[in-house]
This record gives C-alpha cells, sequence and structure tokens, in this order.
C-alpha cells in the first residue's frame, strides 16, 4: 500500500501541474549594485549549517524512497550531493520502518560522502505510537546525522488514507528532540512564527519552512482522490518567503524552501534571512534519467547563485543576509495585511 503510494507520488510530482498558482520568490527583488566587489570567481559559496561545511548553501530536500524506482531517484541525487558537497535529506522512512526490505532504496545514499545527511519520519505517525526506537531506525538506515519531523496535515485531511489524530504529538516528539537532532518540516503550506516558536520550546534545532510557492501536496492528493479539496486547498498556507522573513529572528538555523526554481531563489531566500535553501521538485526529473543530468541542473543553479551574489556586490554568499531588497506584488500585499 505505501510503496504503491510512493510511486504514485513520484509520477504525480514529475508529470502533473500541481504547484502552487504563484511562486512568491518572483516578488523578492535584491538590489543590483553596477560595480561588484569581487571577482565572479572569487565568490565564497560556503556556508555552515548544523555544524556541517557545505560548499554551496543548498539542501537536496526531502524526495521520495519505499519503492524500487526510488533508489534510482537517490543514487543519482546522492552522486550529486557528494559531487558538489552539499546536504540531502531523503523522504519519509516509514515504508522502510514498515517493511525493511525497502530500506535499501534510502540507505544507497550512506555510500556516498555527503556532509549532512537527514532523514525523515512524519509527525503524524508520533501520534499514532512511533517513538525512539523509529528514529534510531531512521537515524542507522542511512547513517544520517539529523532527522525530519515532516508535518504534512494538509496533505494527510486531504488523502483517502491520510492520519489526522493529533493527540501527544507534542509530547512525544518534545522528548525526543531532547536526544536527537530534529528538525521541523512543513510540506508546502509553511511554518508560522507561533509554531516556530513552539517548535523552538520543543527542542527541535532547524526549521526548513516548506511555505507556499511549489509543490501543493493538496494538489498532488487531488490525483489520488482527494477530490475538490485538493483544489480547493491548493493554495492554503504562509508564502515560503515570508516564513523565512518571519523566523529569521527566532534564533534557529532556517531551510528556506518551497518553490526554489533556480540559483536567484537560493539567494532570495539568504537574503531574507535563510542559512541554506532546500530543493526538491526542480531536481526529480534530473534524477529520474541519471546522475549526470542532476549533476548538470545543480551547475546552473550554482552559476546563476554566484551571478546574483556577484551583482548585489558581495563577495560571499553569507554576506547576502546584509544585502538591500525589495518586496513587490502578492508578496507584499501578505505583509501590509499582518
Amino acid at each position: 500500500m505505501i510503496e504503491e503510494r510512493k510511486l504514485q507520488h513520484i509520477k504525480i510530482c514529475a508529470w502533473e501541474d500541481v504547484a502552487s498558482s504563484h511562486n512568491y520568490w518572483d516578488d523578492v527583488i535584491i538590489r543590483h549594485r553596477a560595480i561588484p566587489n569581487a571577482n565572479l570567481d572569487d565568490i565564497d559559496t560556503r556556508v555552515k549549517f548544523l555544524g556541517k561545511t557545505l560548499d554551496y548553501p543548498i539542501i537536496i530536500d526531502a524526495m521520495t524512497g519505499g519503492h524500487r524506482i526510488a533508489k534510482k531517484i537517490n543514487r543519482n541525487l546522492a552522486i550529486a550531493a557528494e559531487h558538489f558537497n552539499i546536504g540531502m535529506a531523503v523522504g519519509s522512512q516509514r515504508a522502510a520502518i514498515e517493511n525493511p526490505e525497502l530500506a535499501n532504496t534510502y540507505s544507497v545514499i550512506s555510500e556516498y560522502e555527503i556532509p549532512l545527511r537527514i532523514g525523515n519520519l512524519g509527525a503524524p505517525q508520533f501520534a499514532l505510537g512511533y517513538g525512539m526506537e523509529e528514529i534510531k531506525k531512521a537515524i542507522e538506515m542511512i547513517d544520517a546525522h539529523a532527522i525530519e519531523i515532516h508535518f504534512n496535515f494538509l496533505q494527510e485531511a486531504i488523502q483517502p488514507e491520510g492520519d489526522t489524530k493529533i493527540t501527544g504529538l507534542e509530547k512525544n516528539l518534545a522528548g525526543i528532540a531532547k536526544k536527537y537532532v530534529l528538525i521541523a518540516k512543513e510540506t508546502g503550506a509553511g511554518i508560522s512564527i507561533d509554531d516556530a516558536k513552539k517548535f523552538k520550546k520543543m527542542g527541535f534545532k532547524a526549521l526548513d519552512v516548506s511555505g507556499v510557492s511549489g509543490t501543493s501536496f493538496a494538489a498532488v492528493e487531488k490525483y489520488r482522490g482527494g477530490g475538490l479539496n485538493g483544489e480547493l486547498f491548493r493554495n492554503w498556507g504562509i508564502p515560503a518567503p515570508l516564513c523565512v522573513m518571519e523566523l529569521r529572528e527566532l534564533g534557529l538555523p532556517i531551510i528556506g524552501s518551497g518553490g526554489i526554481r533556480h540559483g536567484l531563489d537560493v539567494a532570495r531566500a539568504i537574503a531574507l534571512g535563510a542559512d541554506v535553501a532546500g530543493i526538491a521538485r526542480e531536481l526529480l526529473k534530473p534524477a529520474m534519467e541519471s546522475s549526470n543530468q542532476v549533476i548538470k541542473k545543480l551547475e546552473e543553479i550554482i552559476q546563476a547563485l554566484k551571478i546574483a551574489v556577484f551583482m548585489s556586490g558581495c563577495g560571499s554568499v553569507r554576506e547576502l543576509k546584509k544585502v538591500n531588497y525589495i518586496i513587490t506584488g502578492k508578496l507584499r500585499d501578505w505583509i501590509w495585511k499582518q
């Protein structure tokens, strides 16, 4: 059942229209500098995230696992992550927790020298019996440095077989967060400042905002029997850039994610306060083909990032956090209405 669902999700995300109606990253304009302050080839793209040094401020964000085709995808992504010395997360490991025969569709990434390997389990399961044992299994499966707990309750509410119980969830996760490096992750609807404060109090070590702008899992579930509600809630949530702006003063490391398409979006995310950017759907189709295609796509993203840093008058990615920017369009409307 879960294995078949994993395959459906891959196909739907790759080939169907499941994006939010508006990408809010387009509403962020970084101020141009006519005279750069560093040579383009000398731009320093290195960052530290959760104690690990990455050559670029990019995390290959959670996509898949739990189906034989997912092993190929994760291998291709892992090869690219090693090539660029960047972080990588796997998709929900629940499938392998419940069926250990599927573990190699995730553990394949441990064959590669990836500086930050991130495991993944769904928050709903921690209201249904998951605990320390499942966290340990997820970590051991990929030799993870951290575990994302994804809060996908919008998807679960629309999914025909969704899990929507929350009783005991916060208490359970708070106990686990005291012992393990947990990242709170949304899946397309964003994290509010109130929820972020709650995550911090619970002991989470980082936030993966995954706000509105990219893949809508409400729309994904429309293709799996979610009916009218899948379309009705396609744009439900908080814009991804707004999440970053609101959470940057909280003091937790931030993965700016949700609709990141290219290097300019990566630069925008960091300018607004993110530490790294998470990229998923843009890499899915290349990963279905080959590792070379993933590497080619990431080369394009990295080159655009360097140009954005160069033309903003910065000498390093880290300096992007000090640049001037303008908020326009629908994102500005969101800010004014708050």
